[in-house]
């Protein structure tokens, strides 16, 4: 026994004069293990955290608590702050328990051997792996300070369940920074570094709680605390952060397309290999666009309209003015593991027929070409044009029948065989070069069938590209991360998007100007927020893909709903009805919009005049004028050239005998009241707009102005502008039917009024669905005085 011993120190002896010939060491950081990379949204809030088999999030030692600190050292090494590195009392312990068993059973380390174990070191356990270990310690201690060591050690030791670091061992455990941690949960942390698998609260949460007490028993041996102190962190509650969510990035679709996009970036470094280290063992802050509010709003509008047994839906939402993704709804949720498509983004990733939602492109081509949104175009329900590969024969939506119509009532009603005519008198190789210009990057075919978007797309392309309608004709390239910095906090990446002019601003705002009009009386009404905003819907021919794309100068956004994995026409039975782009689209956008601008200021639009236009209504199942007894789905208020407008009835759905609707003469109406007014234009067919002024002497609701004048013709569906004596009674209590809640409270605080908000259905079921968070009743009414307080009915 003895002999041993002797042995023992004789081994000391020998490292205690090695130590003397030894040169001094380098600092050798925290080695090269990897570094843990955070994705932030522009907010600031974590999305994700990418490692490589090691998760570590560097802190610096005055990010450390006191308490913390000290567990760490009364555990791990009581005379860390006193010996040089080794400490001889333990090395002699553990040298003697070792000689006399004859095998390595006991350590003796100091937290300055470990750190360099874990950095520069290999972990064999043998005698002369121990003496170098001991060497380069003592040498260490001559070139850091005792703080930074313990810094680099705690950067660098394992705690579990992935995590390395102290600072990402306080977010996996506690989802908290290392700064903010208890004595309790620091004990507990001290108390993993021996045996971290066997201790790991997640799995063995008792044992990691007997391990807590033994370190605090420690800091009580050790005077560092008192009994009591002890106490109330040992009876501290084990409030462990959620596992699961610690591998689920938030908004993971979003996520998941910048990474795609990092590793495909060669500023991140040259080859695959490089941009993968870049990312997952780089250590990068990665700052991103997302607006975790437009977020979430996006993902509750699409599950609001669809249910788990409806065809899936995809939104991007952008900031035209910067190129900021705001938002992205990339699928029904990406972690289903039931899912086959669950991780497939369908925002980005996919590629679907956009329907109608591509003629604006065919509407800035024409426009580009000096083709006005006056220009009138043959109607009918056909029409065949002959292109290079030979006749093409277009019909329109429910084989509906149109007069000739200009090229602003063909958007506003979609009407496929005047966009027909439309990208052949341009050419379908210009509308190609614009739309790519405008953002859309698939690979398009100069085909003429790209006026009924029959080509594929991508709903993010789609809203890069009406961005540029919206930005007043300049394009700016979707930007997903604004800046990355390394772990130093060293600015290493910046975005700078392509800045591309492309039409110039008159055209920009036509194209504007006509898809407003798509939205205040066309196919797009479903997706009005009680704003200024233009928009396109958009259906397949074989009703597998449904659109709607609309903006206002703040916001663009693309809805797409269809079945992810193929042309699965969206019909009875597989869904409740035919699904349209106006449907379904439609309303997610509107959910969508109107809580994403809650308390933005209303921007302006540009708009279009209809100077020298008469409005008719037209029943598009015949192609006539509509009567009292056409019914009123097949009815359309459209815009046209007076000398355009049919004349005839329909005499289809009004048997009583073809009437002539030629032009009369609008009736003297000057000194007559209002109602009685009113009633007569009714009579002729005409539609009346009021405008109300101070008519001096004339009592209220006198005419004393009208236009056109008395004895002037015009054609039964004309407007006649009526002025009336009288204050606006809209000056009164505001209408607000139809409008989302938090439109319609505004609008009443701006009025001044107080509203009582009543959140009750409609007796419609269907209606109370598809109308959701919207005001379907009101009351004083509009127009009426009130005693400052209306109330108004929302469905839930």
């Amino acid at each position: 026994m003895l002999g041993r011993r002797l042995a023992a120190l004789a081994c000391v002896t020998s490292l205690i004069a090695t130590a003397c010939s030894v040169e001094p060491l380098d600092d050798p950081g925290i080695g090269d293990r990897a570094l843990t990379s955070i994705v932030y949204a522009s907010d600031g809030t974590i999305l994700a955290e990418w490692h490589a088999g090691e998760n570590r999030i560097p802190v610096e030692y005055d990010d450390l608590p006191a308490h913390l600190v000290n567990a760490v050292v009364a555990i791990e090494d009581e005379r860390y702050w006193t010996h040089g590195g080794v400490d001889l009392k333990a090395v002699m312990r553990a040298l003697v328990v070792n000689v006399e068993a004859g095998e390595i059973i006991q350590g003796g380390s100091t937290i300055t051997q470990q750190y360099l174990k874990n950095t520069v070191l290999t972990p064999d356990v043998t005698l002369d792996r121990k003496v170098e270990e001991a060497v380069l310690s003592l040498r260490l201690e001559e070139s850091l300070t005792k703080e930074e060591i313990l810094e680099r050690y705690l950067n660098t030791v394992y705690f579990g369940s992935g995590a390395y670091g102290i600072g990402t061992a306080a977010e996996t455990y506690f989802d908290k920074r290392v700064s903010d941690v208890t004595l309790g949960e620091a004990a507990l942390l001290a108390g993993l570094i021996r045996r971290p698998t066997l201790t790991d609260p997640f799995v063995y949460p008792d044992a990691a709680i007997e391990r807590r007490t033994v370190v605090l028993d420690k800091l009580v041996e050790l005077e560092w605390i008192d009994q009591e102190t002890a106490d109330v962190a040992d009876i501290e509650a084990l409030d462990l952060n959620q596992r699961e969510a610690l591998t689920q990035a938030e908004f993971p679709y979003f996520v998941e397309e910048v990474k795609r996009r990092l590793l495909d970036d060669p500023q991140l470094g040259a080859t695959a290999t490089d941009r993968y280290n870049a990312l997952f063992r780089g250590g990068l802050h990665i700052h991103t666009t997302v607006d975790p509010l437009m977020q979430e709003s996006a993902e509750l509008a699409v599950a609001d309209v669809l249910n788990e047994q409806d065809p899936s839906g995809a939104l991007v939402a952008i900031d035209p003015r910067t190129g900021h993704v705001l938002a992205i709804v990339g699928g029904r949720d990406f972690y289903d593991t039931e899912d086959p498509v669950a991780q497939f983004n369908l925002a980005t990733q996919g590629r679907r027929q956009a329907g109608s939602s591509f003629k604006p492109f065919v509407l800035a081509a024409a426009l580009e070409n000096g083709i006005g949104t006056d220009t009138v175009l043959r109607g009918g329900s056909t029409v065949t044009v002959n292109t290079d590969s030979g006749p093409w024969t277009v019909s329109n939506f429910d084989e509906s029948i149109f007069p000739d119509l200009t090229v602003t009532e063909a958007t506003v009603f979609s009407v496929n065989v005047a966009y027909a005519q439309l990208i052949d008198a341009v050419g379908p190789r210009s509308v190609e070069r614009l739309a790519e210009a405008a953002g859309i990057t698939t690979d398009l075919q100069p085909y003429h069938s790209l006026a009924l978007g029959a080509q594929e797309v991508s709903v993010l392309d789609m809203t890069s590209a009406y961005g540029t309608f919206a930005n007043g004709g300049t394009h700016i390239e979707p930007v997903l991360v604004t800046r990355i910095e390394n772990s130093e906090g060293v600015n290493v990446w910046e975005a700078t998007p392509a800045v591309t002019p492309v039409l110039e601003r008159a055209v920009a705002d036509t194209v504007t100007s006509t898809l407003a009009e798509v939205v205040k009386r066309g196919t797009g009404q479903q997706a009005r927020i009680g704003r200024p905003m233009a928009g396109k819907t958009g259906t397949s021919d074989d009703h597998a893909d449904a659109w709607f794309v609309g903006y206002t100068p703040e916001l663009v956004a693309a809805v797409w709903v269809g079945f992810p994995e193929g042309r699965v026409a969206m019909e009875h039975p597989k869904t409740p009805f035919t699904i349209t782009g106006g449907f379904w689209p439609a309303n997610i956008w509107s959910r969508f919009a109107s809580a994403a601008l809650s308390g933005v200021p209303y921007g302006q639009l540009a708009t279009d005049s209809a100077d020298g236009m008469v409005t008719v209504e037209v029943d598009l199942s015949t192609g006539f004028l509509a009567g009292a007894h056409c019914p009123r789905e097949h009815v359309a208020r459209i815009q046209m050239p007076a000398d355009l407008a049919p004349t005839v009835i329909c005499p289809i759905h009004n048997p009583e005998g073809v009437v002539a609707g030629g032009g009369g003469l609008v009736p003297d109406l000057i000194g007559e009241h209002l109602s009685h007014a009113v009633e007569d234009l009714t009579a002729l067919e005409y539609q009346v707009s009021v405008d109300w002024s101070d008519g001096g002497p004339l009592a209220q609701g006198t005419i004393f102005g009208q236009s056109p004048n008395p004895g002037a013709a015009a054609q039964p569906g004309s407007v006649v502008r009526l002025t009336v004596a009288g204050p606006d009674p809209n000056e009164g209590v505001p209408s607000v039917l139809g409008f989302p809640e938090a439109d319609a409270l505004q609008r009443m605080a701006e009025a001044g009024l107080v509203v009582d908000v009543l959140h009750v259905a409609e007796a419609d079921d269907l209606d109370a669905r598809r109308r959701s968070g919207m005001v379907w009743k009101q009351e004083p009414p509009a127009g009426s005085n009130s005693d400052g307080v209306v109330t108004v009915w929302v469905n839930p």
